[in-house]
């Protein structure tokens, strides 16, 4: 069992599996959204609920953008991945159970975007997800999964300071949320953005 995922086809037949599940949920992220089965009388019905659903529509943005940066960034891990081991694959399992609760705390903190509690819940999420994602990256460069000369040219002191910063003011969105869940989710953006930056580097 522990050179099941040693192969090279493996490996692209596992980060296959994992892509597959990540376009999953980025599906089901949007189905949150329902149109009201009655329909409006008015256009000025319509737009009332389109304004009304304005917090749940920024709530969606934020987790979508950052699925796809956590994609690219586990693209970019497989793509310098000399193999997978058995130990990889279930930590990319602990991933994925965190980010598939995704939809669900979006939809929570989009309907409820005034509540600190619905807020951290959503920002908890966020972190688990992040926190995941770290432990792989660290496992690998700890079993040497990577060729160092790969490694050096993204492990930089720039690179790990954006992600420990990330995960930082993802963890200070939660006590804050109970000050103004406005200030939390302008957290959310600052991360996505500084992840954007260093994304764009590459």
């Amino acid at each position: 069992m522990l050179r099941q995922f040693t192969e090279e086809s493996e490996k692209a037949r596992f980060e296959t599996f994992i892509d597959a599940i990540l376009a999953i949920i980025m599906t089901i992220l949007v189905l949150e959204f329902r149109v009201p089965e009655d329909p409006f009388e008015t256009d000025g019905d319509i737009q009332s609920y389109l304004i009304h659903i304005i917090p749940s529509v920024i709530s969606y943005l934020i987790s979508f953008s950052t699925i796809v940066v956590l994609w690219m960034d586990h693209h970019n891990l497989f793509r310098m991945l000399k193999k997978a081991d058995i130990h990889i694959v279930q930590m990319n399992f602990l991933f994925i159970l965190f980010l598939s609760a995704t939809p669900f705390t979006t939809s929570l903190a989009g309907r409820n975007f005034q509540s600190p509690y619905a807020v951290t819940v959503v920002a908890i999420n966020y972190v688990l997800m992040n926190l995941a994602f770290s432990a792989i990256w660290v496992y690998a460069m700890k079993k040497k999964l990577i060729p160092e000369n790969v490694l050096n040219k993204f492990s930089t002191r720039f690179e790990n300071t954006i992600i420990l910063a990330g995960i930082l003011l993802q963890i200070i969105s939660i006590p804050l949320a109970y000050v103004s869940t406005y200030i939390s989710f302008g957290l959310f953006c600052l991360v996505l953005f500084i992840h954007l930056v260093r994304l764009w580097r590459h």
